[in-house]
């Protein structure tokens, strides 16, 4: 692994542990749903066909789906940007398939760059909670707990 690419992993951690602590359900399943698409790219990098990497494409139209599902079920506006980003995403495999000479490192590097404007949706999605007021998860269970009677140990 480059440094790079080591430097990409570990930013896109990074701001998904800031989400899982701030964010409410969606974007904790957005969260979630990247890092299981790119834990899973990192597995599957290796298997070429041509100039594209066709375990990592079948991956992100999976990641897509989910998107998709997350952007009409949900009532926040970051899983239909990120849905965006992850169509033009697509496109770049079909550019790769359709024009061999645009190189493999191009195509890599513009989907690693879209990959983290996936990232920065879903931390705008966190931001946006925090600006309305919202209560991340997170905080919502600390109140809970600090509710709660403490148990009666019985007489």
């Amino acid at each position: 692994m480059s440094p790079i690419q080591a430097a990409f992993y570990l930013l896109a951690f990074v701001i998904c542990v800031m989400i899982w602590l701030g964010g409410g359900k969606t974007e904790r399943t957005g969260a979630a749903m990247y890092l299981a698409a790119l834990a899973a790219s990192l597995m599957t990098q290796g298997l070429w066909f041509g100039n594209v990497r066709w375990a990592v494409a079948v991956i992100d139209v999976v990641f897509l789906a989910g998107l998709i599902y997350l952007a009409l079920r949900k009532d926040r506006w970051w899983p239909l940007v990120a849905a965006g980003f992850q169509i033009l995403i697509l496109l770049i495999y079909a550019a790769m398939v359709l024009r061999p000479e645009l190189g493999v490192r191009s195509g890599v590097g513009a989907t690693w760059a879209l990959a983290h404007l996936i990232s920065l949706c879903l931390l705008g999605g966190v931001l946006e909670r925090f600006l309305a007021g919202e209560v991340s998860v997170r905080t919502s269970a600390i109140q809970a707990r600090r509710r709660m009677p403490a148990a009666s140990t019985g007489t």
